[in-house]
């Protein structure tokens, strides 16, 4: 159970995010297209198999470097390995950091691109999180964040400006951020696995670890957890003489 100042602060913060972005201009229209979950009633979009055995989810800033660094270097491996294979199936929340104005404009761009190009956004975000930073703090974000747009669809100003003064979208981030105190999320990234928060953060931010962990769950449901094969060790070849140059005996 969370304590009272705590739920205080979250509650405070999730309004926070409906001015975040500038004001509301009233025009609530599609938001992403994002299928509302039946049971928390929260806008998950699902990255991979919906009838995946396992879940995994993330709560994660785009502007967070450590969310940089689990999405640069854990996340080729959970793609490849469980999320394409039909084991594990993802589910990012925003959970903005500082700057919070920034992060909420990339998730807004996220969800207006649409639950197919949700995912892809979010890379663009994340692979490009060091110039946006550098915008960020040289008054240049706005452009930064206007050509991630533009590579997926959002073009042009008004678009640009109706995605992230979009009133619905914003309101859906506070759900989220709110979604987080069942799990007293008070760090990004925060992984739930089957659940459960990952409270050993070192282990699960590498790929090595996060993957032991998603097998032990999968072994757990009788899921067969393939083994790496092992590295075949190549025999050097011997040079061929080609018959030009005499061999050292031959030539004694």
């Amino acid at each position: 159970m969370l304590s009272i100042s705590r739920r205080a602060t979250l509650s405070a913060f999730a309004l926070l995010v409906l001015a975040a972005c500038g004001n509301a201009n009233g025009d609530d229209a599609s938001h992403g297209g994002a299928v509302r979950n039946a049971e928390t009633g929260l806008p998950d979009i699902v990255l991979g198999d919906p009838d995946a055995p396992v879940t995994l989810v993330e709560y994660a800033s785009i502007t967070c470097p450590a969310c940089y660094g689990f999405h640069q270097t854990v996340m080729p491996t959970l793609r490849e390995d469980y999320v394409e294979t039909g084991k594990v199936k993802f589910i990012f929340r925003e959970y903005p950091t500082a700057p919070h104005n920034v992060a909420i404009a990339g998730f807004a761009l996220a969800r207006c691109a649409g639950p197919d190009e949700y995912y892809n956004v979010l890379d663009d975000l994340f692979d490009n999180q060091p110039g946006i930073l550098a915008a960020a703090r040289n008054g240049t974000v706005i452009s930064a964040l206007q050509a991630v747009g533009e590579r997926h669809g959002i073009s042009g100003e008004k678009a640009f400006n109706d995605c992230i003064d979009n009133s619905a979208i914003r309101e859906d981030i506070a759900d989220v951020i709110l979604s987080g105190d069942e799990y007293n999320v008070s760090s990004t990234p925060t992984l739930i696995l089957q659940g459960h928060k990952l409270e050993n953060s070192i282990q699960s931010r590498t790929p090595e670890g996060l993957s032991e962990l998603i097998d032990l769950e999968l072994a757990a449901l009788g899921v067969e957890v393939s083994e790496p094969e092992p590295a075949v060790e190549e025999t050097p070849e011997t040079p061929a003489t080609d018959g030009g140059v005499d061999s050292p005996s031959e030539q004694e």
